[in-house]
């Protein structure tokens, strides 16, 4: 690797599984310092003895515990550089069909936890006037989708969320962007697709790569928007193999 994050203090949430650990994998080998959490304590462990990071595990959409998680990072190195929130859920249902809890435990996790987790270091990143915020959304958060409505409302939120740090954050040097990874590879995922019909064929014919991400695509595309080769990129949502206008000739 080319060293892209060297010395970089990493704060990465939900860094136990997916694309989350991917990032970590990706952020250590680009010489960050790694600062993480997950709200499973085994996968929080295998994945720092993996990268040789630190971290805390706790629910990120507990605003006491996401405070004290980024207070320490900074504690214990000082300083803040990049806040990278992974953490999301998604229930299914028709608008109409969701219960209150399903609406607020998809906000809660999807959203809150990047408000609380920005909020906290932004405290931080202010003092340094320097510091890179990345925020993963979906597509989902860009014109709806069905039966995903409250996951849909909560990435969108993510992605006005980003947007609204850059502009009130940018004359302090804090950069704030958010991206839509398209659907990917992650196992999760390809569970679900083995009891969809035409499984992940027929999901991935109208994508503009007509495939799933991987997540190590992902996690390079993470790095960069973290890092000073993004420098002059702040405010926005970065779309990845996104669903066409119209389908691919077959």
């Amino acid at each position: 690797m080319s060293g892209l994050l060297e010395g970089k203090v990493s704060l990465i949430t939900g860094a136990g599984a997916g694309i989350g650990a991917a990032v970590a994998r990706r952020f250590a080998a680009e010489g960050a310092v790694l600062w993480l959490n997950d709200l499973n304590p085994t996968a929080l462990e295998a994945i720092v003895a993996e990268t040789g990071g630190r971290g805390l595990a706790g629910n990120m959409s507990d605003s006491a515990f996401a405070t004290h998680w980024v207070n320490e990072a900074a504690a214990q190195h000082g300083r803040i550089d990049v806040l990278y929130n992974n953490v999301g859920v998604s229930r299914t249902g028709l608008i109409g069909e969701l219960s209150d809890e399903d609406w607020r435990f998809q906000q809660q996790l999807t959203l809150d936890t990047v408000f609380f987790a920005t909020r906290a270091a932004l405290r931080h990143m202010e003092r340094q006037r320097r510091g890179s915020i990345v925020s993963i959304s979906s597509g989902a958060g860009i014109g709806g989708q069905y039966r995903l409505g409250g996951y849909a409302a909560a990435k969108a939120g993510v992605i006005s969320l980003m947007e609204t740090v850059a502009t009130e954050y940018g004359h302090l040097g804090i950069r704030a962007n958010s991206l839509t990874p398209g659907p990917t590879a992650t196992e999760p995922l390809l569970e679900y697709l083995k009891n969809q019909p035409g499984g992940v064929a027929a999901h991935t014919a109208d994508l503009n790569l007509a495939r799933l991400s991987e997540v190590e695509e992902i996690a390079s595309t993470v790095a960069w928007l973290a890092s000073d080769e993004a420098s002059n990129v702040s405010g926005i949502c970065l779309q990845c193999n996104i669903r066409s206008a119209s389908r691919r000739p077959t």
